[in-house]
């Protein structure tokens, strides 16, 4: 048993509480479907950059984190070095795209570019990648409280999948992203509280902690090994890593929803710049945790634990205050909800818009179609929680979610990058681009022994080459199909001062470009930083 007292219950349970009020408050003036998955386009970008921060910084990245760093230091940080370097391209390339077509979905882009089918077939895809990491992230705030009261697990599955469920049917979209900016600061607090707690029973505090993990190798990070079978080598990270966030962040609808609920395109950017600058440290941090928890647990002695997934959750409610245990453990659940919401009405939109609409359902009233998303986010939640029982059997949740999204998100960044950038593509090479690109992936897996960061690169790079070289044998695609839907035909810029209706209009948008040229140069220029700091902490 350990030390999560009544006081810390209280906590935990009038926060949930309140954060799920919160959450279902949004919906009360919902009549839409644009309302429930863009916010009417009308959320601030300063709130969707905090959103996106805080699903990196979700019950997976709380608990999994200090996991990882405990295990292997800092040598995972490999896998988000490349997060910088990614938002740049995306503020250039694939986002704009998205925001000027006005879609609902990413896939929806897709079928303006491609076709029907091959819409269909990489919002399927989204579905079943998007599904099976949700039951993961499910069971990651799960386990805590299993570990924390000793309830069975399955049992506290279904308890976080109800509460997620609920206000996430009611909130939508506005209440995935303001629940994420309060859990966010509590993430950050509980972040803070534990590092001085670990410094406080360390003989040399913060000095002391240091030496052990450097004792132990744990603030090794930079290994310049071209052996592709080294799993976190820095070129794993900057290639393969590069290519699992630009398809996490530019192709999965969980992502670019966010982005596509700003007022402009100028905030869209912004909103990925804050990503770009803080996710690195973010997750330094979190693994940095870990190398002190190891620190700490070789003066103290060895972790009773059964995974590592436990050994954060146990430090903290047996190490920490009264009542501050109990409110980190509840910013745990926070941020589990608010990457539950998230995924759930993603999928929730997938299924409405680029399925239910498109296929069963065509032309009914903007009020069928929010009840019908809103039964489709129920249906999420139970596929979710079936998946979520078997997920304590796939090692470390942040490794296991990026995994499952490997075998998929490759080959979907390749058929957006054969859209944009290659004009003679069609549908049927995309179709049959996307297809190969997975069936690489699972080629490599089953033949080679490369680290599993290649195979979203591996996945990307197939689908381009297979999806062009069938589109030559074929007919080339129509004009309508490639008016302002590939990179380097129409001047996007003078299109949009075209539609804008006043001088006005045109001399702020034409002021909001030029702002925003300066930043991917900027966010370039900010990896090189982070390389100069891991360098600078593995001499320590």
């Amino acid at each position: 048993m350990n030390n999560f007292s009544t006081i810390d219950f209280v906590v935990l349970i009038v926060y949930i509480i309140g954060i799920a009020i919160f959450g279902a408050f949004f919906g009360k003036n919902q009549k839409t479907t644009k309302d429930y998955f863009l916010g009417g386009r009308s959320i601030p970008w300063w709130a969707i950059g905090l959103s996106v921060m805080a699903t990196q910084a979700s019950a997976i990245t709380f608990i999994g984190a200090p996991g990882w760093g405990y295990s292997g230091g800092l040598e995972r940080i490999n896998t988000y070095i490349n997060v910088p370097l990614v938002m740049a391209f995306l503020m250039v390339t694939i986002v704009p795209f998205f925001y000027r077509t006005e879609v609902y979905t990413a896939y929806e882009y897709l079928e303006r570019r491609f076709d029907v089918k091959t819409r269909s077939l990489t919002a399927g895809l989204f579905l079943i990648a998007r599904g099976l990491a949700t039951g993961v992230v499910l069971y990651a705030p799960a386990l805590v409280l299993s570990v924390v009261t000793g309830w069975d697990v399955n049992l506290t599955i279904i308890f976080m999948a109800v509460i997620a469920v609920s206000y996430t049917v009611l909130g939508g979209i506005s209440a995935v992203i303001w629940t994420d900016v309060i859990q966010m600061f509590v993430l950050w607090l509980g972040a803070a509280l534990a590092i001085f707690t670990i410094i406080g029973n360390i003989p040399g505090g913060l000095s002391g902690a240091i030496d052990i993990g450097a004792e132990a190798g744990l603030l090794q990070s930079l290994d310049f090994s071209f052996d592709l079978s080294t799993e976190y080598s820095i070129w794993a990270g900057v290639i393969g890593g590069f290519f699992l966030h630009a398809a996490y962040f530019g192709a999965d609808q969980s992502q670019i929803q966010r982005v596509l609920t700003s007022k402009s395109l100028k905030e869209s950017k912004m909103s990925l710049i804050i990503s770009g600058l803080f996710l690195f440290p973010q997750m330094l941090l979190f693994l940095f945790i870990g190398v002190l928890l190891f620190a700490f647990y070789s003066v103290q002695g060895t972790p009773d634990i059964e995974n590592l997934n436990e050994l954060f959750p146990l430090f903290v409610v047996n190490q920490l205050p009264v009542g501050i245990s109990g409110l980190i453990i509840a910013g745990v659940f926070a941020a589990a909800m608010s990457s539950l919401d998230s995924a759930l009405n993603s999928l929730s939109a997938v299924t409405v818009r680029d399925f239910y609409a498109k296929f069963f359902k065509k032309d009914a009233s903007e009020g069928h179609y929010l009840k019908a998303s809103r039964w489709a986010t129920v249906g999420w939640g139970i596929y979710a929680t079936i998946f979520a029982f078997f997920a304590g059997n796939l090692g470390p949740v942040i490794e296991t979610v990026n995994k499952i999204g490997s075998y998929f998100y490759g080959a979907l960044l390749g058929v957006f990058l054969l859209a944009i950038f290659v004009r003679r593509s069609n549908g049927h090479g995309a179709f049959a681009g996307v297809l190969a690109g997975m069936a690489s992936v699972w080629a490599v897996e089953t033949f080679a022994d490369i680290s599993w960061l290649y195979n979203n690169a591996v996945g990307a790079i197939v689908a381009v080459v297979i999806g062009y070289g069938v589109s030559l044998l074929s007919a080339a695609p129509e004009k309508s199909k490639l008016d302002g839907l590939v990179y380097g035909g129409e001047d996007t810029v003078q299109d949009e001062l075209r539609r804008r209706q006043t001088a006005a209009e045109s001399a702020q948008f034409e002021k909001d470009v030029k702002t925003m040229k300066k930043w991917p140069y900027l966010l370039i220029g900010y990896f090189f930083i982070t390389i100069v700091i891991l360098f600078f902490i593995q001499t320590l």
